[in-house]
């Protein structure tokens, strides 16, 4: 008898759980999750995503080749396993699933990866990140049109194997390779300079498709493409996207009930302290102003070197921010890598310390002025006009009148695209940019201060900063801890002329629905929608 009933309660119990499971996933498939991001994307061509938003739309609809877990580990995804490199270092062969298709019904294969890393590298694309593929095989011949980009060493031995053979051995390849999509041919060819503009002239081939965006509107939808590889995986079937720049805002809707992830910031981190649904990670984000060294006023090391000391970088974090971000210790940012020698972080060891002394900034600007022939300057501060990068410019504003009252700024805040456009076109004094990565390195950070990268946009230029790059730039017979020496050094020097102006490393600070799973965002990644769920 006590048999029968022990196994009637399994067989009850068994069934409980499975109607639980299944209302989970069809409260999943019909629900919306309802999302915000803090400013509208800049393009969603693989060879122009240049921001944050631009990132983290990409990663919701289009598959890379590696991607990471929620832990953050690098894991495959169009890949079918993590490769280990061959021929010394230099030759990564990738072996891509068969089974994954772009959003216009054609199936993806190593071509198109191919494809898409040519077609950045080609100087004729203008691509705003070319550099993250120097280290391919006879990328700086392609760049200078030498060779043609056709000749780079990229190729598609058969339909699903991708083959990358680098000109030296990268140690953080992996990490790249989760920023490597593929591109439709047939797409750019057809849409030409609006391919990526908008949904419908977007391909892509992840776990959802954009619709509704029109390329300049603040709302849009992924869909779930019923054609992923892992579409079974994808529980919600339609997540709504609207732009809310203001943290109130964010923090209204979500008390509304009109959001379940909702970026938030200053006075509404101190609102929601003790409020379980907010979720504060570190973010791979650094943000920095840069001077237009092409005006002659504004290109001078110490008029650079004055400002940074102004800079009171832990009252911004911690009294104006308010939202887990950290004052910038280094040109990268801390989480990022750890020196291999002694386990610590790359910012504890940085021998040029960033640090706030308004009798140095004085003293600076003192020298800065009798350079220039003048005793006061004025000049205008490009930001976005999003809450944070407002706030941001407020504060530098205000600082500098108190530090340094003889240094007149005006803050002038434009839609993201405008401030990206503007900065690409040399039209600003100071701007206030950010660098964000998932390669874990210093060096992606570093490179964006050498002369010829293009996200150098206040055209700094220094000859000894130049050569401690080649130095790093040659991995060859480099250990881990050689490499993290001459990235120290490289790091030294360019704080202390102020190439640019670190300033602060971001956090992501959101109220996530606690009644929403698998939202997990980490220091190198913002969180992947086909993961949620509700519960």
């Amino acid at each position: 008898m006590k048999k029968t009933i022990v196994i009637s309660s399994l067989i009850l119990t068994a069934s409980l759980l499975g109607a639980c499971a299944n209302h989970t996933s069809a409260a999943s498939k019909h629900r919306t999750l309802n999302v915000a991001v803090s400013t509208e994307p800049s393009s969603l061509d693989p060879a122009h995503s240049v921001d944050n938003v631009s990132s983290n739309m990409m990663s919701q609809i289009m598959t890379s080749i590696y991607t990471r877990s929620a832990s953050g580990k690098i894991v495959p995804a169009m890949a079918t396993k993590v490769v280990k490199p061959t021929d010394g270092g230099l030759t990564y062969t990738i072996p891509l699933r068969h089974d994954n298709y772009f959003s216009n019904g054609d199936k993806v294969t190593a071509q198109d990866f191919v494809y898409s890393i040519q077609r950045i590298v080609d100087p004729k694309t203008k691509t705003e990140f070319a550099y993250k593929f120097e280290n391919i095989k006879n990328y700086q011949a392609i760049l200078t049109g030498k060779m043609p980009a056709t000749k780079l060493g990229v190729s598609a031995p058969d339909k699903y194997t991708l083959k990358i053979e680098l000109s030296q051995p990268v140690p953080y390849y992996n990490s790249q390779l989760t920023e490597y999509y593929p591109t439709s041919k047939r797409a750019v060819a057809k849409y030409g300079k609006n391919f990526g503009t908008t949904a419908a002239t977007t391909v892509s081939n992840g776990a959802y498709r954009l619709k509704d965006y029109d390329g300049t509107g603040d709302q849009w939808d992924y869909v779930k493409d019923p054609h992923y590889f892992d579409a079974k995986s994808v529980k919600i079937a339609k997540v709504h996207v609207r732009v809310v720049k203001d943290a109130s805002t964010a923090n209204n809707l979500y008390g509304a009930g009109k959001l379940d992830d909702a970026p938030i910031s200053g006075s509404m981190i101190v609102k929601n302290l003790h409020n379980k649904a907010r979720v504060m990670t570190p973010a791979a984000n650094m943000n920095y102003l840069q001077f237009n060294t092409k005006k002659a006023d504004l290109n001078n090391v110490d008029l650079r070197r004055a400002v940074s000391y102004a800079l009171d970088r832990q009252a911004l974090t911690k009294h104006v921010l308010q939202d887990g971000s950290q004052p910038a210790k280094a040109f990268a940012p801390a989480g990022l890598v750890s020196d291999p020698a002694t386990g610590k972080d790359f910012t504890a060891e940085a021998t040029q310390k960033i640090s706030y002394s308004p009798k140095l900034a004085k003293a600076y600007l003192k020298k800065a002025l009798a350079a220039i022939g003048k005793d006061k300057l004025n000049f205008t501060l490009l930001t976005a006009d999003n809450e944070v990068d407002k706030q941001v410019g407020e504060y530098v504003q205000g600082q500098l009148a108190k530090v340094l009252p003889q240094l007149h700024v005006t803050v002038t805040s434009v839609p993201k695209q405008t401030r990206i456009q503007r900065s690409l076109d040399g039209d600003f004094d100071v701007v206030l940019m950010s660098w964000n990565s998932n390669i874990q390195d210093a060096s992606d950070y570093l490179a964006t201060a050498e002369a010829t990268n293009i996200s150098n946009f206040s055209r700094f230029k220094d000859a000894q900063y130049t050569a401690l790059m080649k130095q790093v730039d040659t991995t060859t017979n480099q250990t881990p801890a050689q490499r993290m020496a001459l990235e120290q050094k490289a790091n030294a020097r360019v704080v202390n002329v102020a190439g640019y102006i670190p300033v602060f490393q971001s956090a992501n600070d959101r109220l996530i629905n606690p009644k929403v799973g698998g939202i997990h965002y980490t220091l190198f990644a913002d969180a992947y929608y086909k993961n949620a769920y509700f519960k």
